[in-house]
């Protein structure tokens, strides 16, 4: 008499081993560089580089991101239908060249001779292929974080990686690209941001090779032949996933605000020179990194619910009192680090919960909508970045900023000191105290310090 075949125990947590999670925080590293650069001094890049008009270009961040509202989605269905072990990865391999050629194609001037319209033209098409792409990978990027492993202490660990990777990342774009810049183009900006695109898709190539390399797919979704209706049903009636995706949309725009004027507010109403800005953004990314050292045992101790709502509402309040202090960049810049400090312990959490929450709470109908839940939520990070740069450009064209001016009006300092502190802390104020106040999510840490064997994927 035969016997049964022995049943195939589930991947427990030794199977993620430290290389790989290393090499996936490697890849939002490599991700990071790039959304830094978007982030910090795109629109800088745009108006004192290129010289466009600030509405011009409030309309062309605008503008472009529009065809996100299709990629995304799209890009998270076909996820979820994927066999598995096929899903996240195939994208993630087969996207990372034409993402790396967009990069330098929107960091390239265009010759000043030309009509401001073609070159306004030229420019907002490569920044929208260059969201596309961008679209494509990092949305596979982030369904592995649910991918990889079914365990909620692998998770946070992976989520602590992720943003360990992408605070140094967002640290070296911070502090090299203006002097790289500079000496690159030995005093010609537009020569210098040129060819220091060109190091850094060589470098963010390698960074985002990693993961797509050494990282795998353990864990099946639940989309299957299901019609994108019903999937994005399943989505929808998930409370935990609406309310996370809210605070994220609120705190990416309000970031958005932040770090998209204090290239301008350093300049023009602190009086220091641009480069200043690059070290406050890199002591800023080092108060992120310790603050992402700090969240895993705080949420081991109350809860990765708890210290997101907690560390959301610190960032804002920090914010509100640095803009109420004089504007002096000792009061500023020590600010900025406490509220760099609060981010960090918050994103580990918020990405933990975000896994969580799609693996465990669907629709009526028990599907969990990996992909499309990762995708509509990065879509809606996305596009907090676009309209948060549109909406900076029009405040610093209505208080009056004249583009590549040595020295500003009292009004338009006004107006870009209130975009840079005043804005970002009245949304992320209201994401956590309106927004994360109801969340309900079981504590996905609590397996952190349990003996246990984990979940069944």
């Amino acid at each position: 008499m035969m016997r049964p075949p022995a049943p195939v125990p589930p991947p427990s947590a030794l199977r993620v081993g430290l290389k790989e999670i290393v090499a996936f925080g490697a890849g939002d590293a490599g991700f990071n560089i790039i959304w830094g650069l978007m982030l910090s001094y795109l629109a800088y890049f745009y108006t004192d580089i290129c010289f466009f008009p600030a509405r011009m270009v409030g309309f062309m961040l605008l503008a472009a991101r529009a065809a996100s509202l299709v990629t995304d989605p799209v890009v998270g269905l076909w996820i979820d239908r994927r066999p598995a072990g096929h899903q996240a990865l195939p994208l993630l391999r087969g996207g990372l060249v034409p993402f790396m050629v967009l990069v330098v194609l929107t960091f390239v001037p265009l010759p000043r001779g030309w009509p401001i319209v073609a070159r306004g033209l030229c420019a907002g098409t490569a920044y929208m292929g260059l969201c596309v792409s961008y679209g494509v990978v990092n949305t596979a990027y982030g369904v592995m974080t649910s991918l990889i492993s079914s365990d909620p202490a692998i998770r946070l660990r992976l989520a602590t990686s992720r943003m360990v990777g992408a605070t140094l990342g967002g640290l070296a774009v911070s502090m090299v690209t203006l002097p790289a810049v500079d000496f690159l183009g030995h005093g010609n900006r537009q020569a210098g941001f040129a060819l220091f695109m060109v190091v850094v898709v060589c470098v963010v190539g390698a960074l985002v090779w990693l993961p797509a390399r050494l990282c795998h797919e353990r864990v099946a979704t639940d989309g299957g032949d299901a019609a994108p209706r019903q999937l994005v049903a399943s989505l929808l009636a998930n409370r935990a996933w609406r309310r996370l995706t809210g605070a994220m949309l609120l705190t990416m725009l309000g970031s958005t605000f932040l770090f998209g004027a204090l290239v301008y507010d350093v300049r023009y109403v602190l009086h220091a020179g641009d480069h200043m800005a690059g070290w406050l953004l890199g002591m800023m990314s080092l108060m992120v990194l310790a603050g992402c050292g700090l969240s895993l045992p705080l949420c081991a101790r109350w809860g990765a619910g708890v210290v997101m709502r907690h560390g959301t509402v610190a960032a804002g309040a920090v914010l509100l009192l640095a803009y109420g202090l004089p504007a002096r960049l000792d009061l500023t810049g020590a600010g900025l680090g406490l509220f760099g400090l609060c981010v960090g312990v918050c994103n580990p959490a918020c990405f933990t919960l975000l896994a969580h929450a799609m693996r465990h709470e669907g629709g009526a109908d028990g599907l969990r909508t990996v992909g499309l839940g990762w995708a509509l939520n990065s879509m809606a990070s996305k596009m907090a970045f676009d309209i948060g740069g549109s909406l900076l450009a029009g405040v610093l064209a209505a208080a009056g900023l004249v583009s590549g001016a040595g020295h500003q009006t009292a009004q338009a300092q006004a107006g870009i000191h209130a975009g840079c502190l005043l804005v970002p802390a009245v949304l992320y104020l209201l994401a956590g105290t309106v927004v994360l106040r109801g969340l309900a999510v079981q504590n996905p840490v609590a397996a952190v310090n349990s003996t246990a064997s984990p979940p069944p994927t």
